[in-house]
């Protein structure tokens, strides 16, 4: 799914990403509120984007506009991707082979381990042999310490779906 996401989601929109959704990040902005909200309207209508937003008044008035739009109530982002599921009746699961660059939104490729030996620190040479490189911003994954997080992250937000 496409989505594009208010400067309040930075977190989910990592999240997002992860789950293989194309999101795109409007961060914190130094124009007036007005203007952020009409810029927002603006590209996910153009975009054909479903706004993600807290902002009770910019959900009314993307509603109101005829966008699709989801008001993200949850405070941590097992609840909140639980919430996008239930209204938009999609899962979300992380597969690295599926997955877009939690930084640049760019899609992940498969690289092999001897192109990339001397980009990553040895001791995750020693420790991992699985490795994806963001076609944008060239960015090199792989199942680290924090894969453990991630499944955490995971069992939460299917406890919360139900």
């Amino acid at each position: 799914m496409k989505f594009l996401a208010d400067g309040m989601l930075g977190k989910l929109t990592r999240w997002l990403r992860l789950a293989g959704h194309d999101v795109i990040y409007l961060g914190k902005s130094t124009l007036p509120p007005e203007k952020q909200d009409e810029d927002l309207l603006q590209a996910a209508k153009s975009g054909e984007r479903i706004l993600l937003t807290s902002d009770v008044q910019l959900h009314k008035r993307a509603i109101k506009a005829g966008l699709k739009s989801v008001l993200i109530r949850g405070t941590d982002v097992a609840s909140q991707l639980a919430e996008i599921s239930r209204r938009l009746g999609v899962k979300m699961e992380i597969v690295p082979e599926n997955s877009r660059c939690p930084l640049c939104n760019g899609k992940l490729d498969p690289v092999e381990r001897s192109s990339i030996e001397k980009l990553v620190p040895e001791n995750v040479l020693k420790t991992s042999n699985l490795f994806w490189r963001c076609t944008e911003c060239q960015k090199i994954y792989w199942r680290g310490r924090h894969w453990e997080k991630i499944i955490e992250t995971v069992k939460q937000y299917r406890k919360a779906v139900g």
